[in-house]
């Protein structure tokens, strides 16, 4: 009876996680980049929501909605009437700078800025968010001065 030759050795499977470990290894930097990149991406169209949303609510119940942006900060603030809630936006991704006139309920911190909606669903004044995660990524979120539309866009509109 002949010995069972099938199977693998001892070194060829050690070569071959060695392989698959360089792989990784050399793959992981692009991996992190990518996925900082889509939370970049997930945090502007989770703001965008935030702002449509404030603009709904203050149509829907006749009062005045903001949402409140801080510089260098990775949370924003939702404001209607007496409440209010924090949003924390995704890991890695900051407001570099805001458009939008100075929060009126916060006169002395002049690093605030806020996109207030009015009763009849338009903002006191247009206005862009600046977005940038870790690697200087950017995505700005852009509130049209009379329409009130909010759109995501990778170029600064001037806004």
């Amino acid at each position: 009876m002949k010995p069972d030759t099938s199977g693998y050795t001892l070194v060829e499977l050690l070569s071959v996680l060695a392989i698959l470990g360089l792989v990784a290894m050399l793959a992981w930097p692009r991996y992190q980049a990518l996925a900082d990149e889509l939370a970049l991406q997930q945090a502007a169209a989770a703001l965008a929501r935030e702002l449509r949303l404030a603009r709904q609510n203050a149509i829907t119940y006749g009062r005045e909605c903001a949402v409140v942006f801080r510089v260098d900060s990775d949370s924003y603030l939702v404001r209607q009437g007496e409440k209010s809630r924090t949003v924390k936006m995704h890991r890695g991704v900051k407001t570099a700078w805001s458009r939008f006139p100075e929060d009126p309920a916060n006169p002395y911190d002049s690093s605030r800025s806020a996109c207030r909606f009015l009763p009849l669903g338009t903002p006191v004044q247009g206005g862009t968010v600046h977005l940038r995660n870790q690697h200087d990524q950017s995505l700005y979120v852009v509130v049209a001065p009379v329409t009130s539309r909010v759109r995501v866009t990778a170029v600064d509109p001037g806004i």
